[in-house]
């Protein structure tokens, strides 16, 4: 049998070397190539599914699989949809064994590039494989999904499927996703939008993995394969003489589609997890409106007062076609109330005010009318649900007979928010914050709603409107150097210096309003072109976050590179803890951590691109007017894109709340980020740093020098509270504090792997995910037990 396999490998190998066409083999041997522009691929022996540079209208080129018998060639898998090749980019297989996609321009993505293999597969099941000199598959298109998944193939924990773009053409990564999370829930949702998911099987079963089997069902089974939930069962449409495939659409649905192989009319939805689309969570974009009578087709339309913001494509959102503000003067009714019947606005938890019970319609036009902090309500039987912005949810189908929906239209040319002599250059805080929420939202679904509350500095805000602005974001501008030069009195008041520039404080005058702001001057030995400044700069513009640092402008101007910030009256939270006489209270210290962790949390794994801080340390958290704990200092160079997890980078940070891998010169992840904050953790709660060299001792016992040490010491011995003996707040409420120290000791385990997520942190903290023993802690806790 094994001379039997070599001699068929080196009769491969041989026909290989005498000219025959590698697209009809079924081994691809290292050094093949495929070229963008030409015909050739990689085919599996049915000749079903081909690899290779698949055509885009556009003439550009995604590196990706497809069926190859149909006349559709539909796409299942790529490893580009977001950056497509040109014609003349190159797929290799090396010599080296390692997949690699070369652009034309020169520049490479890796696709696989850990052990060696030995030769790659295109398999009759669509997977692509890379086998090793042991034929073991070392990796497989399955294991990193696009949008599809093919019979066969397995959706194991933490893998997602990501929709693509709206749009019959746009293959990149679009709104909607779909998880497989690790509490064993399978989850639908906007994920632009922080979305906590619109459709779930609530199979919280850990370990447990959606199967797309080779009889085209779809079931979910667990760690011992018994099936736990059934998406689908066997249909008349038998794997033999039909495709299968099962997708998120750009509309956000997860579908199973067939196709017969001999006599089809193209791909039939026989599945699909959401029967009303418009039930789908933003799948027309903020301020938009859903219609589906027919529960099929969704139509999208603005709702009443508000414009397209791309009137090709009015699924991305609509703005205010007149902005006003509401709350002028209640006397002058500068809007109107439009009814829409068989229309709701959906409970959202975040976006409800109030509820009016047992009114009519008038009765809630009044209510609305009589709200300026409303924009618009739903009213439910005789229940008046009052909504403020952004709207998200906007739905007209099956579902909302009945229901009328009212919403406050501007009287176009009317805003007593701006005085005359204001109109040209300026417009009220209200109207500008209702604009730039409509941005935000898109990047933080609960954040942006709640900024209306927790951002005193950004009220006052207000934009200039002249021609020589360049606004990268709805609520983001540039300045003027002498502009920002007068508000800083010549940069004469220093606030500080962080890690790319000094920080001066500022206050803008404009007419009948001050505006304090920070304005940090970048250093010039920043090695950076203006193309790519600008680049990092739109995205760090388009964060939003109640716990992070609000970046208000720029300026880009002889030579110099300033941010404009909103200023933070309280200072550093390192004065906070260590410079005033009297500690913060226990309840502020505990709310504090909890908002450095989501904040954190939204810059790791929900805002548009994901940032790495660097740098977590008191010093770069700021306290609002409230006390409200904000991160600053995430800016430039910190960016990763969307499917990067590492970065190899020079060490950044401060010397203690450094994570090991930096000091071992490896690839950082965002583990960095989660070392950093434990140790700060430690500090917050303990109201001392984490290294006081000269500290007195009080007892002789304790071994207080590096504060995580004393920690450990203290828990191994149960007695924790001794770390917070003379802090009768903290003693009052024990169990909480044990519960956050023993996450702290969790962030600061040596090996990164064993970090938690922020994600999980966060719950940790909050409480909603159990705090297990850390692992540094668990074998000397059980010795300690076992010598008792």
């Amino acid at each position: 049998m094994i001379v039997t396999k070599v001699v068929a490998y080196l009769l491969i190998l041989a026909i290989n070397s005498c000219g025959l066409h590698a697209q009809i083999l079924p081994n691809i041997s290292l050094g093949s190539g495929i070229t963008a522009g030409t015909n050739d691929s990689w085919r599996s022996l049915s000749g079903e599914f081909a690899f290779g540079f698949y055509r885009l209208q556009n003439n550009l080129y995604l590196m990706g699989i497809w069926f190859d018998k149909i006349p559709e060639r539909t796409l299942v898998w790529s490893a580009n949809r977001d950056t497509p090749a040109e014609a003349g980019s190159i797929i290799r297989l090396t010599f080296a064994g390692q997949l690699f996609l070369t652009y034309s321009n020169g520049s490479v993505q890796s696709v696989y590039s850990g052990a060696a293999a030995s030769l790659g597969f295109m398999q009759n099941d669509g997977n692509f494989v890379l086998r090793n000199a042991n034929s073991r598959v070392i990796w497989q298109s399955f294991d990193s999904p696009t949008d599809t998944l093919l019979p066969t193939q397995i959706l194991t924990n933490g893998e997602k499927l990501y929709s693509n773009a709206k749009g019959t053409t746009d293959y990149s990564t679009g709104n909607f996703m779909l998880e497989m999370q690790f509490d064993g829930n399978l989850v639908l949702s906007a994920y632009h939008f922080s979305d906590p998911g619109y459709w779930y099987t609530g199979t919280l079963v850990s370990n447990d993995s959606l199967v797309f089997n080779s009889n085209a069902s779809l079931y979910i089974v667990n760690s011992t394969n018994d099936i736990i939930y059934s998406l689908t069962a066997n249909f008349s449409a038998p794997a033999g003489e039909y495709y299968h495939r099962a997708m998120i659409d750009d509309m956000g649905n997860f579908q199973q589609y067939v196709y017969h192989k001999s006599n089809s009319s193209g791909w039939i939805s026989v599945w699909k997890a959401i029967h009303e689309p418009c039930f789908v969570n933003a799948v027309c974009g903020v301020n938009g409106m859903c219609s589906s009578p027919d529960n099929e087709t969704v139509t999208c339309n603005c709702i009443p007062g508000y414009i397209p913001l791309d009137p090709n494509h009015v699924s991305k959102g609509c703005h205010p076609e007149t902005v006003v503000n509401y709350c002028a003067d209640p006397s002058m009714r500068n809007f109107t109330i439009v009814a829409i019947n068989d229309t709701d606005f959906p409970f959202e938890g975040f976006a409800d005010l109030d509820r009016v019970l047992n009114v009519d319609v008038e009765g809630c036009k009044v209510a609305l009318m009589d709200d300026c902090y409303s924009i618009a309500a739903s009213l439910v039987d005789s229940r008046c649900n009052k909504k403020r912005t952004p709207l998200l949810n906007a739905r007209k189908s099956a579902s909302t007979k009945g229901i009328t929906a009212l919403v406050k239209v501007p009287m176009k040319g009317r805003n007593p928010g701006i005085q005359e002599g204001e109109k040209k250059n300026h417009f009220n805080f209200r109207a500008f914050l209702q604009i730039s929420l409509i941005v935000s939202a898109t990047l933080a679904f609960v954040s942006g709603a709640t900024a209306i509350y927790y951002h005193p500095a950004a009220r006052k805000f207000i934009r200039r409107k002249h021609s020589s602005d360049t606004t990268i974001g709805i609520n983001f501008r540039e300045f003027k150097y002498s502009e920002l030069h007068e508000a800083t009195n010549g940069f004469s008041k220093t606030l500080g210096r962080g890690s790319s520039g000094k920080v001066y404080s500022g206050i803008l005058r404009l007419k009948n309003v001050q505006i304090d702001i920070a304005v940090k001057k970048l250093d010039k030995e920043i090695d950076k072109s203006e193309e790519e400044f600008m680049t990092e700069l739109k995205i760090i513009g388009r964060t939003y976050h109640r716990n992070l640092v609000r970046l208000l402008g720029f300026c880009v101007e002889n030579n110099q590179r300033l941010l404009v910030y909103e200023l933070m009256a309280n200072g550093t939270l390192s004065n906070l803890l260590f410079e005033e006489e009297e500690r913060p209270g226990w309840d502020l210290r505990a709310e504090m951590v909890l908002g450095i962790s989501r904040g954190l949390l939204y810059l790791h794994e929900e805002c548009e691109t994901q940032i790495i801080h660097c740098d977590v340390k008191p010093q770069n958290v700021l306290l609002d007017a409230n006390y409200n704990a904000k991160i600053a200092d995430f800016g430039l160079s910190k960016l990763l894109n969307k499917d990067q997890t590492r970065t190899d980078t020079n060490v950044r940070g401060t010397m203690g709340y450094l994570a090991p891998e930096w000091l071992r010169n490896a690839p950082v992840t965002s583990k960095v980020d989660v070392y950093s904050f434990g140790v700060m953790l430690l500090e917050i709660l303990c109201c001392r740093r984490h290294i006081e060299l000269n500290r007195v001792e009080e007892e002789s016992e304790e071994d207080d020098l590096v504060l995580s040490d004393w920690v450990v010491s203290c828990i191994i011995r149960g007695k924790l509270e001794i770390v917070v003996r003379h802090d009768p707040e903290v003693l009052r409420d024990l169990k909480r504090f044990e519960r956050m120290a023993m996450v702290g000791i969790w962030c600061i385990h040596p090996e990164p792997v064993l970090r938690p997520s922020m994600k999980k942190v966060t719950q940790m903290l909050e409480g909603t995910l159990e705090v297990g023993i850390p692992p540094m802690l668990h074998d000397q806790i059980c010795l300690k037990t076992h010598d008792r």
